[in-house]
């Protein structure tokens, strides 16, 4: 058969190649092609009702003769110019001869012999007269006849062998033939596709020992075939989107490999995840231009069904030493993937870490580590992502610094489960010091994008240490105020960080230190003892000193008020009742006086004597 022209791929970089656009046949034709047609259709209608009214025998050998004479009459016509009576003899000697080939009534009845023998003659033909297209046409139809007259003589993995034999050779049919009936082929391969794809999948998945894998290398083959037909621009409209046939070949390799790797023994499991991590691998750091485009799809595909097959199985077999292997040994490709692909980093680097994280975590049910040492682990994932960040690019930096926080929650939330409350608060310490120091480093680089995650992260790192050191305080049994205000003062300095020395001082300094000061405070007031308000007197003085002298309003305005505020509720406490009323009363009226006089409303601005 003449093949034809490969068109590109519709991926970058592919080579221009093009064939010309179809145009419509209806107006193409003329006179004597309808003629033409008419006579094959009444020719072919007689072949056919004359063996049902005369009968087998005679009648059915009179149909070869007349199809042998119409394949003659076809290669006459292919000596002269007369392309169209060519093809018209040819489509009528076909059709008698599928006709006369019959044992039966129905097409489908008898053997597949008769057919077989009808395919390679007409095969032959074609080889003899390449011109008309009827001959390898006839010759597909032919062999597909022939398969459905033997599917009743086998069942299981052969039956499915016979359906992706029949598919691989409509997928050759399509990449050999001519535009017109590499279509044709195609629409016709698909349901054997299916119907091959699903046997196969079926006896790769349930067939015992070696018997597995013919049936699986047969339905990888049929799926990588796919591959060569997206090359074909004649049946590209017959395809969908480009991604879609890489997909599919990828989706069914990559099941038919991993069902027939899924047994009971301690190798093929992981062998399946690892040749789905690695064929991955090695698919995204090795291809270039349109052949990453058509494969680098399929790879994917197949490499996370296979990984998916894979880590399902091993999770509900409960190996986890083997799972735990297999995503210590998935991290390392990622790695390496990441070192030599620049565009793949974004991916490959998060994905790195979440395989180690998660093996850090399962590696407590496998009884490798203990909760303790899981939690120091993910910890210690999560520094060594902030340690890699500064190096990192912006695309990068972003899901690497997810990964990491990722695995900090992770390592505080196995700690919280087992109740390590004394681990969790160390944990939660450390995190905290390492993301704060993460916020300085990224204070310092230029840009608002830069300024505005270091805030954020500032926040958290802040958070981190004041739920540390609330921690402590609960596991000390601590009940004084200050062992829950003071950490919470000191998160909110942290959180301001270099607004403290620039800007105004009340957003900064403003919120740690009313927190500090007015729990205390009101302790220092209605609590028994002297201590307390010496020492909250002490540091208010303490704070308004420097502050005055730093020219800070916020510390000076809140140890001031702080400082009055305890004196007069110290003598609030201290007098009797009638007179604290007077001094309550007396410090309300002076308060709003001067509040009215500042900023006067309606009947306040007026004299007594203008008063009604």
């Amino acid at each position: 058969m003449a093949s034809a022209p490969r068109p590109p791929l519709p991926y970058p970089g592919s080579p221009p190649r093009g064939t010309a656009p179809p145009r419509d046949p209806v107006a193409r034709l003329r006179p004597p092609q309808v003629l033409l047609a008419v006579g094959v259709v009444l020719l072919v209608a007689a072949g056919v009702a004359g063996p049902a009214l005369v009968g087998d025998g005679a009648a059915r050998t009179g149909v070869l003769v007349l199809a042998a004479l119409a394949a003659a009459a076809s290669a006459w016509a292919g000596r002269t110019p007369l392309r169209s009576t060519e093809e018209a003899c040819a489509a009528a000697a076909a059709a008698l001869a599928l006709t006369g080939a019959a044992t039966g009534d129905r097409p489908l009845d008898g053997g597949p012999v008769p057919t077989l023998v009808l395919a390679a003659v007409l095969v032959g033909l074609r080889v003899l007269r390449p011109r008309p297209l009827t001959w390898p046409l006839a010759a597909w139809v032919a062999l597909q006849v022939a398969v459905l007259r033997s599917l009743d003589l086998v069942a299981g993995g052969p039956r499915s062998a016979l359906l992706l034999a029949v598919a691989l050779t409509g997928l050759a049919v399509t990449l050999a033939g001519r535009p017109r009936l590499a279509r044709i082929a195609l629409l016709t391969t698909a349901p054997w596709w299916a119907a091959g794809v699903t046997g196969g999948l079926v006896s790769a998945a349930t067939d015992s020992g070696p018997a597995r894998w013919l049936p699986a290398v047969l339905t990888v083959a049929v799926a990588a075939a796919l591959l060569p037909v997206r090359l074909d621009r004649s049946v590209g409209s017959l395809l969908g989107p480009p991604r879609a046939v890489p997909v599919l070949a990828g989706l069914v390799a990559g099941g038919a490999v991993g069902a027939a790797l899924s047994t009971d023994g301690p190798v093929p499991l992981p062998l399946a995840g690892l040749l789905g991590v690695y064929l991955v691998a090695v698919a995204a750091a090795t291809l270039e231009g349109w052949r990453r485009g058509l494969l680098l799809p399929a790879a994917e595909a197949a490499g996370g069904v296979l990984v998916a097959l894979s880590v399902a199985q091993l999770v509900a077999a409960a190996r986890w030493p083997a799972l735990v292997l297999l995503l210590v040994l998935t991290a390392l490709p990622a790695v390496g993937v990441a070192a030599v692909r620049r565009d793949e980093r974004p991916t490959a680097v998060p994905t790195a870490v979440g395989c180690l994280a998660a093996a850090a975590l399962l590696a407590v049910p496998a009884g490798l580590l203990g909760t303790a040492a899981s939690a120091a682990a993910l910890t210690a994932l999560f520094a060594a992502t902030l340690a890699a960040r500064p190096g990192m690019a912006a695309d990068v930096r972003g899901p690497t610094g997810a990964a990491g926080a990722a695995c900090a929650a992770t390592a505080l939330v196995v700690l919280a489960v087992v109740a390590a409350w004394a681990q969790l608060a160390l944990h939660l310490a450390v995190q905290g010091a390492l993301t704060y120091a993460w916020a300085r480093l990224l204070a310092r680089q230029p840009g608002t994008g830069a300024r505005d995650e270091a805030g954020s992260t500032r926040r958290v790192g802040a958070a981190q240490l004041v739920a540390a050191a609330w921690t402590c305080a609960a596991l000390a049994g601590a009940t004084t105020v200050e062992a829950w205000s003071l950490p919470a003062a000191a998160g909110l300095l942290l959180a301001a960080g270099p607004e403290l020395s620039r800007g105004p001082s009340w957003p900064a300094w403003g919120p740690g230190l009313v927190v500090a000061a007015a729990p205390s405070t009101v302790a220092a007031v209605v609590q028994p003892g002297a201590l307390r308000p010496v020492l909250v007197l002490l540091v208010a003085a303490a704070v308004m000193a420097p502050a005055a002298r730093a020219a800070l309003r916020a510390p000076l305005v809140t140890g001031a008020a702080t400082a009055v505020t305890l004196a007069l509720g110290l003598v609030v406490v201290a007098l009797p009742l009638p007179l604290a009323g007077v001094l309550v009363v007396g410090t309300a009226l002076l308060v709003l006086g001067a509040r009215r006089e500042s900023h006067p409303v309606a009947g306040f601005g007026a004299r007594l004597s203008e008063m009604r």
